[in-house]
């Protein structure tokens, strides 16, 4: 999937005029171009600095190419093959298969690290940005006044470089499994990494609907993993987390909900 994601990006280089429009202003070809390099060194270059510029960036240059398709702007082939890609390729970083190789691109020595669901209440928010963002970027690419483009392109790169860093803590976030036990690696929920040992876990099961263990999620899709200790732990909130789960920030808990892009994948960790 990798290489196969890296051949279709690239690919988009080839095309003649594939990211361009007649209706363009003077800079929309030098933003357009730009974020396609982002994207190629994301894409080659797996981490989790990566997961987040690919998936932010990836499908405006999507949108970009639909928009100039329906202005009629280009009727060219290669316009069409690199909607195509551009699709193929935002689609593709938002499966959780390819979170994970990004995930375990940081990994160190024998850890295997699985990437946790974001929030909710953290998604939303960063998606009504990203609208806003598309939406400069639409002015800064099409405006025909120099001045009005420019000032939209500076406002695209700031609000750019905002989201990056309040979503690039959301690529942090990882269930991991080391030689010794488990941890949940969380900056944005968990104020220290929880760490136990593997003698210390008594099962790592889905959760049930009556479950009472403390739920570490942040309120998400998909189902949970419940973490069942052999006795109580400590585990400290961050003050975002301890907000979010409306608690103390210092909790003894004898289970845990935690929620794995991949569940499956976990498990089988797990069992290893």
């Amino acid at each position: 999937m990798t290489n196969a994601l890296r051949v279709a990006w690239l690919a988009i280089a080839a095309l003649p005029s594939s990211l361009a429009s007649s209706g363009e202003a003077p800079g929309g070809l030098w933003l357009a171009w730009s974020i396609w390099g982002i994207v190629a060194i994301g894409v080659l270059v797996p981490h989790p600095l990566s997961l987040v510029t690919v998936r932010l960036l990836a499908p405006l240059l999507a949108i970009h190419a639909s928009v100039t398709m329906l202005q009629g702007s280009t009727s060219r082939w290669s316009a069409v093959v690199a909607l195509l890609l551009m699709t193929g390729v935002s689609a593709t970083a938002f499966t959780a298969h390819y979170g994970s190789i990004h995930a375990q691109a940081a990994a160190y020595g024998h850890e295997r690290r699985h990437l946790l669901r974001p929030p909710i209440a953290v998604v939303a928010p960063l998606f009504l940005v990203w609208i806003v963002v598309t939406a400069l970027g639409a002015v800064a690419v099409y405006s025909g006044t120099l001045a009005i483009s420019l000032s939209a392109t500076a406002l695209f790169v700031a609000l750019v470089a905002f989201m990056v860093r309040r979503a690039v803590v959301l690529s942090r976030r990882w269930l991991v499994f080391v030689p010794a036990g488990i941890a949940v690696h969380d900056p944005l929920l968990l104020r220290d990494t929880f760490m136990v040992r593997g003698h210390e876990v008594r099962t790592l099961r889905e959760a049930d609907t009556s479950t009472e263990a403390f739920d570490v999620t942040g309120t998400t899709w998909g189902t949970p993993l419940e973490l069942v200790l052999s006795h109580p732990h400590d585990v400290s909130l961050s003050p975002f987390g301890a907000r979010l789960a409306r608690t103390l920030d210092r909790l003894h808990v004898t289970a845990l909900l935690v929620a794995p892009s991949r569940p499956d994948e976990a498990l089988s960790s797990a069992a290893r």
